[in-house]
């Protein structure tokens, strides 16, 4: 306003000066009232003007600034998208599951045989080892007896198993061509045994990659080939073949056992299917020409995702139950021991497990919340190799803790199985036998069970959880 009026009266002074002084005027010619407009018009107009001027540039500053301001709202709104995207995006990744459809166990039980043997769900085989099935010597002249029948009673339920790719863990001591070559003949004997004169499908016979959990090495061992729709693991293993009852045991051998269990045997199948597969061909379908040209054929009865798998065998591995699906591993390495430390190592192993399995929640922002997600109290069973009693009670603190963090309620000692104390040391075959451990509790009870696997620094905390 003083602006206004300064630029109002600066205007007036300078017109009347102009106007009596430098402008020639005839004041006698002119009436009063157009003295009076010729004094006071021109300044006014001129201030007016000048107003509407400045009121003009200040919109088009507003509009400038507003629309600079909706352009960086507009960019953070899509950087904001984008990382909201890419948060969204790594989450799927964590979350993608395998789901592993039947199992076949036969294991030496150090203990009296476990109540929960007597409740098996379907697709869950297990039985009990004796010493006295157990030979002398190597682990593949000792369990080859075991390892032939296993597969023998895969491939008569499921042929269409011998199309995927038998994976293997290695045997410490033994060379992998004898390994691999062995298992090849393994697998022909149970074929021609339950199939006879059949052509035994192509299958692939390598070792699983990678460490940590089962789930984990199988998922990468898939990812490398988009075009297997699953696999099979063989793992075995027998220490006891190696150890004699008659054998001293010193101090150093008894805090082995206290950590890892006596020496026990076991053999353990696992068939995996990925998650998402085609629909498997109709009994029409498997029984076209196969010397239809491909132009010819409908282009909706070609099922992408069973690879090899035949036509025929398909509908048996599709009609698989369910038993768990297994989601990736939180994995890190285990720092100085005590109680404290360990339950803060183990921490965001669990969180991320958690996550992995899409039992916690994670947000990208406060908005995203929802708790409906935290299913985490669901969790009925824990299955573990943290040690015998004497040896492992630091760990089953630290999980015990972690797990009363999320509202888990369950009882470390009663509601778990701890490897080490009903199994012993099946070697090789551990990691493989604590996912059939996981697996079957979950599939026993309905819910979801978590898996510790502990492995000298290294810990790997992942959850198994029903469809």
């Amino acid at each position: 306003m003083l602006k206004l009026l300064a630029l109002l009266g600066l205007s007036t002074t300078l017109w009347w000066a102009a106007l009596w002084l430098l402008i020639p005027v005839h004041w006698q010619q002119l009436s009063p009232t157009v003295m009076l407009l010729l004094h006071l018009l021109p300044p006014l107009l001129l201030t007016a003007l000048v107003q509407l001027w400045r009121q003009r540039q200040a919109r088009r500053e507003q509009a400038a600034a507003q629309a600079q301001a909706d352009a960086e709202a507009a960019e953070q709104q899509t950087r904001r998208d984008e990382a909201r995207e890419r948060h969204h995006s790594e989450l799927r990744e964590r979350q993608q599951v395998l789901h592993c459809r039947w199992l076949w166990v036969q294991a030496l039980p150090q203990r009296d045989e476990l109540a929960w043997l007597d409740e098996l769900p379907e697709a869950c085989a297990w039985q009990a080892l004796t010493e006295d099935e157990l030979e002398a010597g190597s682990p593949l002249d000792s369990l080859h007896q075991v390892a032939e029948e296993g597969l023998a009673a895969l491939y008569e339920e499921l042929p269409g198993a011998a199309a995927l790719p038998l994976l293997l863990e290695v045997l410490p001591g033994t060379g992998g061509m004898e390994q691999v070559g062995r298992i090849k003949q393994w697998q022909q004997q149970a074929w021609q045994q339950q199939q006879g004169d059949a052509p035994q499908p192509a299958s692939d016979c390598r070792f699983l990659p990678g460490s940590g959990t089962v789930a984990d090495r199988v998922q990468q061992f898939l990812a490398q080939d988009p075009e297997l729709p699953g696999a099979v693991l063989l793992a075995l293993d027998a220490p006891h073949a190696a150890w004699s009852p008659d054998d001293e045991a010193d101090d150093a051998t008894r805090q082995q056992w206290r950590e890892q269990g006596r020496p026990g045997a076991a053999v353990v199948l696992l068939l995996f299917l990925r998650a998402g597969l085609a629909a498997p061909a109709s009994d029409a379908q498997a029984a076209a020409d196969p010397y239809q040209p491909y132009w010819e054929r409908d282009p909706a009865s070609v099922n992408a995702g069973w690879g090899r798998v035949p036509a025929g065998a398909q509908q048996g591995l599709a009609a698989l139950p369910l038993l768990a699906c297994l989601a990736q591993s939180g994995q890190g390495t285990l720092g100085r021991p005590g109680t404290l430390q360990l339950t803060r190592q183990l921490q965001p192993l669990l969180d991320n497990a958690l996550v992995n399995a899409s039992l916690l929640d994670y947000p990208f922002s406060a908005e995203d919340a929802d708790p409906q997600r935290n299913q985490a109290d669901s969790v009925a069973w824990l299955v573990h190799n943290g040690g015998d009693v004497d040896a492992g009670g630091v760990r089953m603190a630290a999980i015990g803790s972690n797990l009363t963090r999320h509202q888990i309620g369950l009882d470390p000692v009663d509601e778990a199985s701890n490897l080490v104390r009903e199994w012993g040391h099946v070697g090789a075959a551990t990691p493989a036998l604590l996912t059939a451990l996981t697996v079957t509790h979950c599939a026993r009870l309905a819910a979801p069970a978590v898996l510790a696997q502990f492995q000298q620094d290294h810990a790997a905390l992942s959850l198994a959880r029903p469809a």
